[in-house]
């Protein structure tokens, strides 16, 4: 097998690629099913590959051989890249049935042909994707479509972009497909940030300058977030297992019966990214953990989110979530977003104003930081939230004590300095289902 694994050349035309027996080993289907796997890991790593080449030509960064477009224009780039958006815009079942040869609406000339069909291949030894290659199969022994499906995953990683969109899409195909997700499906032993920075410090010597980071601490960031993301999409650690274990907690568990008891209602949420199941620093965030508890001891209770990453209360996009959240009549309302301009106090004042007077009872965290000082240019400016919960009877959830008092506090602060671990959502889900379970009554 060590012979068939280094035939499997990196950079070498897809074509022999494919030819080479072993090369797809590791996939558990028939020979055709293997190849069709192969085909999809190899286009998605083409497109990845054209839409980085494209950050390095409007950028200027990057090493130009490694980088270079072989003589496709930015239009064909683009091509690329929107034929990548729309294969994995398509629905996942559909692709995994063609894999697997079964009865399917996928059809592979649309934009999984035109991929392959490409001439631009990363082909550069020193590109991320093909270092992150040779790492995993000289690591794990595994080789082929396994290796280099993970290493797709974390090449498009790396331009972060994407995070919340393609590569979440990415993720769920390739674990439907039952290809690796995360480094312990290889075999890797790494599973702490300090064991991922030795690893990202030998990864990337090996790298070529690149139009986004690949310094230590950069890469070490995206094997954090491969191992949150590739638990949770396989099921391993996600908002399920954590709502069960939370269950079991004590103080969780007393409250049962009071959130047990709780009318039918309507809870809207509007949130920023401490809020959302695609948060990559911890298995899932404290709003769809909190949601999945009550999904599970009282139905009755619908939670319905509105979120986007960096959600501030003066942006645009957080006045249409409050509009469409209005709309939908809810009976209570959490609001977790920034809070730090002018700007933002007055839009938050006039939000739980409008709430308010349309009936609905408005809830926000009194802080969402307590002494824990976030990287420069983010924060919560808690005395103007208390400002406007004084003005409009608005509620404020006693939490800031409680982060400050917590025996993992230190643990807390994710590798960014901006986001948060698990612990952190763990305490503000108890902290909103305490509460929650206070009200026998809609108000």
């Amino acid at each position: 097998m060590r012979n068939l694994r280094q035939r499997c050349v990196i950079g070498a035309p897809l074509a022999a690629g494919l030819a080479v027996a072993g090369c797809a080993s590791g996939f558990h289907d028939s020979a055709d099913a293997s190849r069709r796997a192969q085909d999809l890991v190899e286009a998605n790593i083409v497109a990845t590959h054209a839409y980085q080449v494209n950050m390095a030509l409007q950028s200027g960064k990057g090493e130009p051989k490694a980088w270079s477009a072989q003589g496709l224009s930015t239009n064909d780039l683009a091509a690329l890249i929107q034929h990548q958006q729309k294969l994995l815009a398509g629905p996942t079942k559909d692709i995994v049935a063609w894999v697997r040869g079964q009865n399917s609406a996928f059809d592979p000339a649309m934009d999984l042909n035109p991929i392959l069909a490409s001439p631009l291949r990363a082909s550069a030894t020193n590109l991320p994707v093909n270092v992150l290659t040779r790492t995993f199969g000289e690591r794990s022994g595994a080789s082929g479509i396994r290796v280099r499906a993970l290493a797709s995953l974390m090449q498009m990683m790396l331009d972060i972009d994407r995070d919340g969109s393609q590569l979440q899409d990415l993720f769920a195909l390739y674990a439907a497909l039952g290809l690796p997700v995360h480094t312990a499906q290889l075999g890797l032993k790494e599973t702490t940030d300090a064991e991922f920075l030795v690893l990202a410090r030998q990864l990337s010597s090996a790298m070529c300058a690149s139009p986004f980071k690949t310094e230590p601490l950069a890469v070490r960031i995206l094997f954090r977030k491969m191992w949150n993301w590739g638990h949770r999409y396989t099921g391993e650690r996600d908002k399920t297992v954590l709502a069960r274990e939370l269950l079991q907690e004590p103080e969780v568990a007393a409250i049962v019966p009071k959130l047990k008891a709780m009318p039918p209602q309507k809870i809207a949420v509007i949130g920023h990214s401490y809020t959302m199941n695609v948060h990559w620093a911890s298995p899932s965030a404290s709003v769809p953990i909190a949601s999945e508890v009550l999904a599970r001891v009282n139905p009755a209770v619908e939670v319905r989110h509105w979120q986007a990453g960096g959600l501030s209360a003066g942006r645009a996009d957080c006045w249409k979530f409050y509009e469409e959240a209005l709309a939908w009549k809810p009976d209570r309302v959490l609001i977790v977003v920034s809070v730090r301009t002018p700007k933002d106090t007055a839009a938050l004042e006039k939000m739980v104003s409008g709430f308010t007077a349309a009936g609905a009872r408005v809830a926000m965290f009194d802080t969402l930081l307590g002494d824990i000082q976030l990287a420069a240019g983010y924060g919560f400016d808690a005395k103007a939230v208390a400002e406007v919960a004084s003005r409009t009877g608005m509620t404020l959830i006693p939490v800031g004590a409680r982060i400050d008092a917590a025996p993992d506090r230190d643990t807390f602060l994710a590798l960014d300095q901006i986001h948060m671990t698990e612990p952190y959502h763990r305490l503000l889900a108890k902290a909103w289902l305490e509460y929650l379970a206070q009200f026998r009554t809609k108000k």
